[in-house]
């Protein structure tokens, strides 16, 4: 199986020779695209001087995590890759993870995607996000089966988040790319929406282990206003979701919208007294309101199956 990893890059010049070297010592051969999102600290230098098997995509701008991951799997399906691994620039393969996830694909054609077990900081534990985020709600059988000492080769669940996916890459062409009206977070959640609508499955491969850092560029201090911008980007990703799952009728939306997106933190507000949070999901209402027109549109352009945010043709 011919595998192409895609690496989005910002900033990361601390942890990305982590990934591509774990890349290249993997006992299965993969090749590496890095899009590079405008970074500053010298990460495509870093990229082009030590790993030159890289192809390299400077994007020229910060695309943002999706956008950037577009240019990459656009690149992976022009070059013939039967199956495309997302790779988190913070994040590093066991050197079997690669041929793990490609062997399952080869010999389980009931599934698309395959995800590792994902361990932060290192391999002796669960990433604790993923576990409370995706784990709980999407594999209980596996953390029962894990308490009770009887894990199953594999287990079929929803989704679980993006820091590593392997995928046939027919399913891109099936299902798309991620949508850009998400620019960071929740992303990988509006995709696995779609897989989930278009019959894709995804599976759990618990042997195949992987590290995921969770590791940041540090930030210069942030002001007030830079903190409630980012605090309501967030949220912003998380009440657009809504409007983006496909079937949704406009009213339902809206009023789930206000519940979401004002009553509740409004309750919050009175309970814990934390004006901030208000206000940032109160402009992230706002700017959902903005988005109504085109997330429906993508919304109804991604009920239908095609290969949708992806440029196949140019690049």
């Amino acid at each position: 199986m011919k595998v192409h990893a895609v690496i989005v890059a910002y900033n990361g010049a601390a942890w990305i020779a982590g990934a591509l070297q774990s890349l290249r010592d993997g006992s299965h051969a993969c090749e590496a695209i890095v899009v590079d999102n405008a970074s500053t600290d010298g990460t495509a230098a870093l990229v082009r001087r030590g790993f030159p098997e890289a192809r390299l995509i400077e994007a020229g701008a910060n695309l943002g995590f999706g956008r950037g991951n577009n240019l990459g799997i656009a690149a992976a399906l022009r070059a013939g890759a039967d199956a495309v691994l997302l790779l988190n620039q913070d994040a590093w393969m066991t050197p079997d993870a690669v041929a793990q996830l490609a062997g399952f694909l080869a010999e389980e054609p009931g599934f698309d995607i395959v995800s590792p077990l994902h361990c932060s900081p290192d391999l002796g534990r669960v990433d604790p996000n993923t576990q409370r985020a995706y784990l709980q709600r999407h594999a209980q059988g596996y953390l029962s089966d894990a308490c009770l000492g009887r894990v199953q080769p594999h287990y079929a669940i929803r989704g679980i988040n993006a820091a590593v996916w392997m995928l046939r890459a027919d399913v891109f062409r099936r299902v798309g790319g991620f949508d850009p009206l998400f620019f960071m977070y929740g992303e990988d959640d509006d995709l696995i929406e779609r897989f989930a609508h278009h019959g894709v499955r995804t599976a759990l491969l618990p042997a195949a282990r992987i590290v995921h850092l969770r590791a940041k560029a540090p930030l210069p201090p942030q002001s007030r206003m830079q903190q409630l911008a980012s605090l309501s980007g967030r949220r912003h990703s998380a009440l657009l979701l809504d409007f983006k799952r496909p079937g949704g009728s406009l009213p339902g939306q809206c009023l789930r919208l206000l519940s979401a997106g004002v009553v509740q933190p409004l309750a919050d507000l009175l309970a814990n007294h934390d004006l901030h949070a208000f206000v940032a999901s109160l402009l992230a209402s706002l700017r959902v309101l903005g988005d109504i027109a085109p997330a429906r549109r993508h919304a109804r352009l991604c009920a239908q199956p095609g290969a949708h945010f992806l440029d196949l043709d140019t690049r």
